[in-house]
């Protein structure tokens, strides 16, 4: 089962900073279980877990504010 997507606006975006790779890192046991890699953020990991394709997406967003 997958956790929702990023619904809220993340902290580091409300301060104008971009989402990178490095924000997220890699959860084995979710890895696991999933049979997909699933990743999670260092800074909020109450978000839950995302596919490598929601992290791509959450960085692009992320960017975007910024424009």
């Amino acid at each position: 089962m997958k956790n929702p997507k990023l619904e809220t606006t993340p902290s580091s975006v409300q301060s104008c900073e971009f989402l990178t790779w490095s924000d997220f890192a890699v959860d084995d046991d979710a890895t696991f279980w999933s049979k997909e890699t699933m990743y999670y953020m260092h800074s909020d990991e109450e978000r839950g877990h995302f596919t490598k394709d929601e992290v791509d997406e959450a960085i692009e967003e992320s960017q975007e504010v910024k424009k």
